[in-house]
């Protein structure tokens, strides 16, 4: 379907009259032509016709898209399951696929999808990083001055591979802008996302100073919503962990519980993670288990 067409069918399905959509921005005559799908318009206009018909633009493009989630949002999914599950296999078929794209389309961000994979391999198997494929990802994020949501994404996948200096800078650039996404619903979550993992880096570094800060940078990106039981969950767990490594003690019931909560809403990913950083606490630290 044309852009005019998908309109005109939320329009029809939310029983608008076109002057409730098209008023001030589209004549009659160019209605009929742009619903027929016969004529595109600005988009400006678009934006405006949006807006009108109480639709953001990212549900108009899943609706355009015949309800069909975007391929960055299946290949994350895809992504980050292997990765959390050390499942070689599959990030080899995801870095074939996407590097396939990349030679086929030139889109760069499917070169960036094929570097990660080469580099989580590597890291999984305890194997030297290649330096080429660091240098992808690091200058791009280097030379991006503008985030929006992938350079988020990116940024927080790929930390595992940066160095503490290039994680601070790169934090430290683009801290302001993360302020103005912690306001969008959507970049929140992310945020949110971004700075626990730093965190976690810092965690596994045993770096007391760098978790404090971080932790206290991941109190302040608490969501707007009334939805947050998982990102409070994670702070007490956090404030926890960091607690431990000041005093070289743990509070192993509150730990376990929260691993527990994570473990019986069947969130194994979760699970995992949070069992595999407390040992790690323990080690680095030799805490006792009160």
């Amino acid at each position: 379907m044309k852009v005019g067409e998908v309109v005109k069918h939320i329009r029809m399905s939310k029983r608008l009259k076109s002057a409730n959509v098209y008023t001030d921005i589209l004549s009659r005559p160019a209605i009929s032509r742009f619903e027929k799908g016969l004529s595109d318009t600005t988009s400006d206009k678009l934006f405006k016709i949006l807006a009108n018909l109480n639709v953001s633009l990212d549900e108009f493009h899943f609706i355009y898209t015949n309800y069909n989630q975007e391929n960055d949002f299946d290949f994350l999914k895809k992504y980050s399951h292997a990765f959390y599950l050390n499942d070689l296999e599959s990030l080899k078929k995801l870095q074939v696929s996407t590097e396939q794209k990349y030679n086929r389309n030139s889109q760069l961000k499917q070169l960036h999808y094929s570097t990660l994979c080469n580099l989580t391999i590597s890291y999984i198997t305890n194997k030297p990083s290649d330096m080429n494929c660091l240098n992808v990802l690091k200058d791009y994020l280097l030379e991006c001055d503008e985030w929006t949501y992938y350079e988020l994404v990116l940024f927080t996948n790929s930390l595992d591979f940066f160095s503490e200096d290039l994680i601070l800078l790169l934090y430290k650039r683009t801290k302001k802008k993360l302020d103005y996404f912690g306001q969008l619903r959507k970049y929140n979550n992310e945020v949110f996302s971004l700075i626990s993992n730093i965190l976690v880096v810092f965690i596994i570094k045993n770096d007391l100073n760098q978790s404090t800060y971080f932790y206290k940078e991941l109190k302040l990106n608490l969501s707007e919503t009334n939805n947050k039981m998982y990102e409070k969950t994670m702070l007490i767990f956090f404030k926890e962990l960091i607690s431990a490594m000041k005093s070289k003690q743990l509070n192993i019931t509150i730990v376990d519980t929260i691993i527990a909560l994570f473990k019986c809403l069947d969130m194994p990913l979760k699970t995992n993670q949070c069992s595999k950083l407390v040992g790690i606490v323990k080690k680095n630290n030799q805490s006792w288990i009160l």
